[in-house]
């Protein structure tokens, strides 16, 4: 069921902060799925190149070590196997046919996911907090994938790895890195979700709700206009590097809260000055309120702002339900549409800047939701279109407050805290539901230690309610 690689408790790890305890490869159990390849569609190709997601879950855990060696350990091993029996291609590989053909998603009974099992002596409760924490502090809880391999003029790249790390006497953390190509937000969570469930009933699910199973037939995806080829032209025209390392850096990363009365005021403002915008939700509030903040806090800390520069604001729709025909919820790999708004800084810096954003950003949604027909036509436009912009000026959005994180249980109590650590490589902010209140949405970030400040500072401000 899986291969362990025991290595000597509390051996030198490649941070001072981390030591690991246990290297494992985990599958699913054999033979119970066989050989797999599962084709990239137009929605997953343009990941080919993009960065990994690195994402963290913290939950409290103060029983003994020996409780965590003893009985956590081979516990996650087993949930693990359990839940990739059925999410078999994050155990699978990105595969290049020989001349480096169009790649695949291919499973083979063995193929494995790198489990890595660690402890460290962070302050957990410093890293669960809403306040400023060093991105530094994060990244030796993220694991790194597997190396690329050739094998037979086939090029096998790992997409997917866990690393478990305890924090003795107060908390556990799961860390997760995973190649965009193979799934989305979507897809991943419901991985989580499955691994979550069994870890807590100690058992697979005697009836496996459809909202959780995979649905796998890539053939519902229709590209009559043949996108996925054009895209794959293009992208390979640029050499495949596998897995990178992040660029360390030494922004801060914080968490703002927008509770259900601050988001119910923001959406006043909107409908009173722009009464025939129709889609003027949470989410639309949220990105339009923090977009326009994080450029004045440009402003505000000195940087040169062009008064015609240009400012993008770039975030996914998921298009299941939008296809023809429409796809299951449960459709596993990527399943989003970009959608891209600019504005001129000046606008966004000015009193109006939020409305300004919040207009562009519910008309894009609008228009988005009235075009449903085309999506792979928009696809194709919206991606030529982000490619031609100023990626320094781009703020994308990563996570979704509908994902209900907070609600993945492992057994293990509350998930106390949801970070997205590749935020601070891709110049994205994160959203998720709000831990105490489904109705509230904090927003994460990564900024240099003097524009965070500064955008505290205006964050704060705008939401000031007067007398």
């Amino acid at each position: 069921m899986w291969m362990s690689f025991a290595l000597d408790c509390y051996m030198a790890s490649y941070d001072d902060m981390v030591n690991v305890l246990e290297e494992s490869r985990v599958s699913p159990p054999p033979s119970t799925i066989g050989e797999k390849s599962l084709p990239l569609t137009l929605f997953d190709l343009p990941w080919l190149h993009f960065h990994h997601v690195q994402s963290l879950f913290f939950y409290k855990f103060t029983r003994p070590n020996p409780h965590f060696m003893e009985i956590i350990i081979p516990s996650l091993k087993h949930s693990l196997s359990l839940a990739l029996k059925h999410f078999y291609p994050f155990a699978g590989n990105l595969l290049f046919p020989p001349n480096l053909g169009k790649p695949e998603i291919h499973y083979k009974d063995g193929d494995s996911v790198l489990l890595i099992f660690a402890e460290s002596n962070t302050d957990f409760a410093y890293l669960i907090k809403n306040h400023q924490r060093k991105v530094s502090h994060f990244h030796p809880l993220i694991p790194q994938l597997p190396p690329v391999c050739e094998k037979r003029n086939t090029l096998l790249a790992p997409v997917f790895a866990i690393q478990v790390t305890l924090f003795p006497n107060s908390g556990i953390s799961f860390g997760f890195t995973t190649d965009h190509v193979v799934a989305d937000g979507n897809s991943f969570i419901r991985f989580v979700k499955l691994w979550a469930t069994i870890h807590k009933l100690q058992r697979e699910p005697s009836i496996l709700d459809d909202s959780i199973r995979p649905f796998y037939d890539r053939t519902m995806v229709k590209d009559p206009n043949n996108i996925a080829s054009i895209f794959w032209q293009r992208l390979q025209k640029t050499k495949f590097k596998g897995y990178q390392p992040p660029i360390p850096t030494n922004n801060i990363l914080a968490t703002f809260l927008l509770s259900e009365a601050d988001i119910q005021r923001l959406k006043n403002r909107v409908m009173v000055q722009c009464p025939t915008l129709l889609h003027v939700s949470s989410f639309t509030i949220t990105c339009a309120y923090t977009w326009a903040c994080m450029i004045r806090a440009r402003a505000w800390v000195g940087e040169e702002v062009s008064e015609n520069e240009l400012e993008h604001f770039v975030f996914a729709a998921d298009c299941r339900a939008h296809l023809d025909p429409p796809l299951q919820e449960n459709y596993f790999g990527n399943c989003v549409v970009p959608c891209l708004v600019t504005a001129k800084s000046m606008q966004l810096i000015d009193e109006d800047g939020f409305i300004v954003a919040a207009n562009l950003i519910g008309g894009a949604i609008q228009e988005k939701i009235g075009r449903k027909k085309e999506v792979c036509e928009s696809l194709e436009r919206e991606l030529r279109n982000i490619s031609s912009i100023n990626t320094e000026r781009a703020v994308g959005v990563a996570g979704s407050p509908r994902f209900a994180v907070y609600d993945i249980d492992f057994g293990l109590g509350k998930l106390q805290k949801r970070e997205f650590i590749s935020i601070d490589e891709t110049r994205s902010i994160s959203l998720h539901e709000g831990k105490d209140n489904k109705r509230h949405i904090e927003v994460g970030l990564s900024f240099p230690k003097i524009k965070m400040d500064a955008f505290a500072s205006i964050f704060a401000n705008g939401l000031i309610v007067d007398d």
